[in-house]
C-alpha cells in the first residue's frame, strides 16, 4: 500500500477524527484543515494542523496544494442543507485547481442516531435531498477520481409511520455504487483512498467524442 499525503477537512468531528487516526495508523501523512485547531487532539509526527474552512475554492486550492488526496467530511444539516451542496462544488473546484485527481467526500451523518418517528423522517428529508443533489454533481464530474459516501433513503411505513433502522450507507465513485456498513466506515474509506481508481475522460473514436473510463 503506497503512503500518501492526505488533506483532511472536518477533522474536529468524531467521523473526521476516526478517519485521521486510521490514516495515521496506516502511515499516511495528514494535513488536518480545521476551523478550530485547538480541537484536533491528536499529536503525531505525520500530522500537520492548519486553520481553514471548506467554503471558498481558491482557499481550498491553497490548503490542498501538494497533496495526493483530498478527504473531506461535510455532513448536511437540516437547517441549511444547501450549504452542503455549495461546499461540494467548492471542494471539487478547489481540488481540480490544485491539480489533485483523488477526492473523497463523506456526506453521511455517521454518528447521528436514527429515530423511528415521522418527525425524524421530516427532519431527515432535506439531508437526503442535499446528498442526492451532491451525488448528481459528482456524477457529472469527469476529471476527478472521486468517491462520495451518502445516506440510504429512509422511507417510513405507510401504516405505522415508523422507520426501519439501517446500519448502512452508500459509497459511489466513477464506476459503481455499493453499500457499506456504518460500523467499519473508516477502514473502508481508507481502503478506497489506497485504490488506484478510474477517472472518466473524453476520448475520440469513430463516432466522435465519447465518455470513456481510463486508468490513472
Amino acid at each position: 500500500m503506497s503512503k500518501q499525503k492526505i488533506a483532511l477537512f472536518g477533522a474536529v468531528g468524531k467521523a473526521g477524527g476516526n478517519l485521521m487516526a486510521e490514516a495515521l495508523d496506516r502511515k499516511h501523512k495528514v494535513t488536518a484543515i480545521a476551523y478550530d485547531v485547538s480541537k484536533v487532539n491528536i499529536q503525531h509526527h505525520n500530522l500537520s494542523v492548519i486553520y481553514g474552512h471548506m467554503i471558498n475554492k481558491e482557499e481550498i486550492e491553497n490548503y490542498v496544494a501538494g497533496h495526493d488526496t483530498v478527504l473531506a467530511v461535510h455532513e448536511p444539516l437540516p437547517v441549511h442543507p444547501s450549504e452542503h451542496v455549495k461546499s461540494i462544488r467548492a471542494v471539487i473546484d478547489g481540488t481540480k485547481k490544485a491539480g489533485i485527481k483523488k477526492l473523497v467526500v463523506i456526506g453521511h451523518p455517521i454518528h447521528r442516531p436514527i429515530e423511528n418517528t415521522m418527525e425524524f423522517y421530516d427532519l431527515w428529508k432535506p439531508i437526503i435531498l442535499a446528498q442526492q443533489e451532491a451525488l448528481k454533481i459528482f456524477q457529472r464530474e469527469s476529471l476527478l477520481n472521486w468517491t462520495y459516501i451518502y445516506s440510504a433513503k429512509l422511507e417510513p411505513d405507510t401504516r405505522t409511520g415508523r422507520i426501519d433502522k439501517q446500519d448502512k450507507m452508500f459509497m459511489a465513485n466513477n464506476n459503481e455504487i455499493k453499500e457499506i456498513p456504518v460500523r467499519s466506515y473508516a477502514s473502508t474509506i481508507l481502503n478506497e483512498i489506497s485504490v488506484k481508481g478510474r477517472a472518466s475522460e473524453f476520448v475520440l473514436n469513430g463516432n466522435g467524442l465519447v465518455l470513456q473510463p481510463q486508468m490513472r
